[in-house]
């Protein structure tokens, strides 16, 4: 065995152990990529699963055409506004037209503030005001939270 035998043994070595070392070093980070989305994916769905809310009432004033609902948070999870709920209202008029709309002009305000003032906390009452004209018919009033937990309730005008 000759010194070139040698040194080739020596470079085939360092090269598989090099390969090995990158193939190793990529499967760890593509396995720390998946259990970090996966944590994310976890976190996201009990955070949903911690959503919750209930529409108690609505009214439609005719005379001046506002949409008046009371909410309350039934779940656990705090919301410290509402700029990211959203009111959505779809139907149909009399006349059989169907009608669906995202409510835009609304006013949220805690109607049965508990603890923390200005958080709209779990256990506590909200209320929703929006200037909305509809037309006679029977609708569906959709409140969601920002995790996207929704209920509705129908009402006719």
């Amino acid at each position: 065995m000759g010194f070139d035998t040698v040194v080739a043994a020596i470079m085939v070595t360092a090269i598989i152990v090099t390969v090995a070392y990158t193939f190793l070093a990529g499967t760890t980070t593509i396995a720390e990529f998946s259990v970090e989305s996966y944590k994310d994916a976890v976190n996201l769905a009990v955070k949903k699963l911690r959503s919750d809310i209930e529409i108690l009432s609505i009214i439609y004033d005719n005379s001046t055409s506002e949409i008046i609902a009371t909410f309350k948070n039934t779940g656990d999870e705090r919301y410290p506004d509402f700029t990211e709920f959203d009111v959505i209202v779809y139907g149909r008029t009399s006349e059989g037209e169907m009608i669906s709309f995202y409510v835009n002009s609304t006013v949220f305000s805690i109607s049965k503030e508990l603890i923390n003032p200005g958080i709209f906390d779990p256990q506590e009452v909200a209320k929703l005001e929006a200037a909305q004209p509809l037309q006679n018919g029977t609708y569906v009033l959709l409140i969601c939270t920002p995790s996207a937990v929704c209920d509705s309730v129908d009402f006719s005008v």
